[in-house]
């Protein structure tokens, strides 16, 4: 894939999201619109687009499989760099919390709309393969450090163990994997449906995303943010790179998973921060910086996975 093919697809994404902060920002359609938006995405337009692409999805075993093992690998070996590094990162148990969050959870609404433009159908399967490994793993991870160092403990096991069960991307991503294992057809009135739905997730979770930054309520700069920036948008892509070429990923398989290892932060990084007694200023500000940063980064690191 060239340059410019890659800059073409990924582009529109980020312009997308710059047009969701600035419709935030003018106050258009109001404050009362984003909230709804999200949760329309959430729980209705992006489960019908994972649900629809895995269900309908041709996929080999071993290349599946050496792909999650690949992203499992780099992950824990990112999780023992954090924690090595941890007395070098910040000296305050709060602020590592953000810092870890940071570097390893990642914005899924990015990630299927660049699926999606670079890769199509085929990359959009792998991609719910890969969220389905990801969000439960990247969601008890961040618990059990904000249990451990955050200043909030109460509910915390609980709210991570009903929060995957119920978490509707998963339900779907399962639901659809289902179906393909079981040989099973979607109806084509459903599937046509579910597609449909799924199309319009897109651009309305990226303008969310847009809505949600928060570059004016900025209130930390410092050290902890530029680590933040290099462990998760350098360090972790580049860890995610090597193991899927030692373990032998297929190129599609390892561009996706890079692709994924590569985005900024999630904004509902904010929330479990918020609830578990973490960092929020630190947390909303690493989500922004990274979001802004990534729009340069990562067209760079596909571009360089893909040659």
């Amino acid at each position: 894939m060239g340059t410019t093919s890659i800059l073409s697809s990924l582009v529109p994404v980020f312009l997308i999201i710059i047009c969701g902060y600035v419709l935030k920002i003018s106050n258009f359609p109001g404050d009362k619109f984003w909230p709804g938006a999200e949760q329309i995405v959430y729980y209705i337009l992006f489960p019908a687009l994972l649900f629809s692409s895995s269900a309908s999805a041709s996929w080999e075993f071993y290349s599946v499989s050496s792909m999650v093992l690949a992203i499992l690998a780099a992950m824990f070996v990112m999780i023992g760099i954090l924690l090595v590094l941890r007395p070098r990162l910040t000296k305050k148990d709060a602020s590592f919390t953000s810092v870890f969050q940071g570097s390893i959870r990642f914005t899924t609404y990015i990630g299927l709309a660049a699926t999606f433009s670079l890769f199509g159908e085929e990359g959009l399967y792998l991609a719910a393969v890969l969220i389905t490994v990801l969000i439960p793993l990247v969601n008890v991870l961040s618990v059990m450090v904000l249990v451990r160092y955050g200043s909030r403990q109460e509910g915390g096991w609980y709210w991570i163990i009903t929060t995957v069960i119920k978490n509707p991307l998963i339900i779907a991503c399962l639901a659809g994997m289902a179906l393909n294992l079981l040989g099973l057809k979607l109806p084509e009135v459903v599937e046509n449906f579910t597609t449909i739905l799924g199309k319009g997730s897109l651009p309305l979770g990226l303008l969310a995303v847009g809505a949600s930054l928060q570059f004016s309520t900025m209130k930390k700069t410092g050290p902890e943010i530029v680590y933040a920036c290099l462990l998760k948008l350098l360090l972790l892509p580049m860890l995610m790179w090597l193991s899927c070429s030692l373990i032998g990923v297929d190129s599609l398989s390892t561009s996706i998973a890079v692709l994924f290892a590569a985005l900024p932060g999630s904004p509902l990084s904010y929330i479990l921060a918020k609830q578990l007694g973490g960092d929020t200023n630190l947390m909303s500000s690493i989500v922004a910086v990274q979001t802004g940063i990534s729009m340069i980064s990562l067209p760079v690191i596909i571009v360089l996975v893909t040659r």
